[in-house]
């Protein structure tokens, strides 16, 4: 729920991430020294206004580094500007965005972290790159590294809450992005679409080029990237997380790059003991 983050100045900067597709950052500069950059990338149906995204950025001035929080493509405002929706493997998109700040002169070092869907997406980047990524380290929290695992979690009984939630918020955000473009799929109301998988069949997989959710899952996973991590990064999930359990995460730790750190702290929810997520955070940052 969101709760008393206080404003934080920023000035809006877009930033091509393929023809046609611009992505919106939110860049806040702190007052004092100037100590580095950090990214920092919100999850599914969220935005740079995602009250997590706030709590870090300010605990991230706070400290003297630049704060840039990124919306995905096709959210917080940038629907008009993109053509296409977000989803969970666009890690090119992360590469643009830091190389755009670091060509801009902003200061050295640059740290990513990703939140839920964002920190698949920082981590697939990670990989992918290898030796070759120009962040300095990366961080995911609370990130679906197995989305089809990750998705079937959600469609336990005793997590419907979390499920209605994101598929009303997803649908909220599909009408939005209808009234400027055209997307293809039925009527986007949560009594028709009723899931996840379902969205992502409908929507987020065809737009992507996929013929399924299955499909889509497989191809946007980051777990199978997470050898390739070669620059220092943090795993950071608690162990009660719903519906990105510790198992999510085990047959993946011993092929994984050594380059990356793991932390399962006891409770904390998913993104939800904001808090003890920044401390953990902001202790790694230093």
């Amino acid at each position: 729920m969101p709760d008393g983050v206080p404003p934080i100045a920023s000035e809006p900067w877009w930033v091509p991430v393929e023809p046609g597709t611009e992505v919106r950052l939110e860049v806040s500069r702190p007052a004092a020294a100037r100590r580095g950059t950090v990214l920092l990338l919100h999850g599914m149906g969220g935005s740079a206004e995602s009250c997590y995204l706030r709590h870090t950025a300010a605990a991230v001035l706070s400290r003297g580094f630049a704060a840039v929080r990124m919306n995905h493509r096709s959210c917080g405002g940038t629907e008009a500007r993109c053509r296409t929706l977000a989803n969970g493997g666009q890690s090119e998109d992360v590469g643009h965005v830091l190389r755009a700040l670091d060509g801009a002169g902003f200061p050295r070092p640059l740290a990513a972290i990703g939140f839920s869907l964002g920190g698949n997406v920082v981590l697939r980047w990670a990989g992918i790159m290898g030796g070759e990524a120009i962040a300095d380290r990366v961080a995911g929290v609370s990130a679906p590294v197995d989305l089809a695992r990750c998705c079937a979690a959600l469609e336990r009984a005793s997590n419907w809450p979390y499920q209605a939630f994101f598929v009303s918020m997803l649908c909220r955000h599909l009408r939005r992005v209808r009234r400027v473009r055209d997307v293809a799929g039925p009527t986007a109301v949560p009594a028709l679409i009723r899931s996840i998988r379902r969205f992502d069949g409908f929507f987020t997989a065809p737009d992507a080029g996929f013929p399924s959710a299955e499909a889509y899952y497989a191809w946007g996973s980051a777990g199978g990237y997470l050898p390739g991590v070669r620059l220092p990064g943090l795993l950071l999930s608690p162990a009660n997380d719903p519906f990105v359990p510790p198992s999510v995460f085990a047959p993946h730790r011993a092929a994984a790059s050594s380059s990356l750190r793991w932390l399962h702290p006891a409770r904390g929810g998913h993104l939800g003991d904001r808090p003890a997520m920044t401390a953990a955070l902001m202790e790694w940052l230093e």
